[in-house]
């Protein structure tokens, strides 16, 4: 009897792991298909596919890996293939729902070392705190968040996710406010710093250079500042990138048209 009852454990076992695996490969078919389709609505029925499996997999045991690969689906979603003032509500109840099941996996991890989960509560932060109204989220100490997770990012890996760190402090440094007495450490310079290492890395990201141009107009430098909101105006998205890519041209276009 007792043989029984192992032999049925391991075979639950073995069917557990083999359920979960199947939900994230059919998470990361659908994924990586996310540039492919060019057709908008298209592309959001496959990375809604791509949610919905990790979504599953992550109910059948949660790790850094799928809360890494669920982040990036949920952020690429919100992101780049759904805006408007209609979706605040959505947007905050699946960042703040992740976060908290992050929270909940750290209680039990030591999360301070896994660069899937610093890049994933860099990202979520960031996003939950677009959200808010600036004191809001400065009261909250989003910026600080990101800020943490970013350069733990840096010192565990600094090529992750394509140097991702690099270009989160940059945007940072340019975005977070100088509050007194609540946020005091945003620097345009540093943002300056970051940017050029990460261009480096990645010269061809026109998120970059748009994020680049960015700090250099506000640092006052709008000559060159111009010419490379040009550039990625003038460039065509990449295939493995396209609507990222799309999403700087369009707002580099808005930007010159409002100047």
């Amino acid at each position: 009897m007792k043989k029984f009852f192992y032999i049925s454990f391991i075979l639950f076992a073995v069917s557990f792991l083999y359920a979960q695996n199947d939900f994230i490969k059919q998470g990361d078919f659908y994924f990586n298909k996310r540039n492919e389709m060019l057709d908008k609505n298209k592309a959001i029925e496959n990375i809604n596919k791509a949610i919905e499996n990790y979504q599953k997999a992550i109910e059948e045991k949660i790790d850094e890996i799928i809360i890494y690969k669920l982040t990036k689906a949920i952020d690429f979603k919100y992101n780049y293939l759904i805006s408007g003032e209609g979706y605040h509500q959505e947007k905050w109840d699946v960042f703040k729902s992740l976060i908290e099941k992050i929270n909940k996996f750290c209680e039990k991890n030591d999360c301070n070392k896994s660069k899937y989960i610093v890049y994933s509560r860099a990202i979520l932060t960031g996003r939950f705190g677009e959200l808010m109204n600036v004191m809001e989220a400065a009261s909250e100490g989003i910026a600080g968040k990101i800020k943490d997770d970013a350069e733990k990012l840096l010192k565990l890996d600094e090529t992750f996710n394509n140097y991702a760190a690099y270009i989160i402090l940059g945007r940072l440094h340019y975005k977070a406010p100088n509050i007194i007495f609540l946020l005091t450490w945003p620097d345009k310079k540093k943002s300056k710093e970051y940017l050029e290492k990460y261009l480096e890395k990645e010269p061809d990201s026109l998120t970059g250079i748009y994020y680049y141009a960015d700090t250099l107009y506000e640092l006052g430098e709008k000559e060159k500042a111009n010419e490379l909101y040009k550039k990625v105006l003038n460039a065509k998205p990449r295939k493995n990138f396209y609507y990222e890519d799309k999403k700087a041209i369009e707002e580099v276009f808005l930007k010159l048209k409002n100047q």
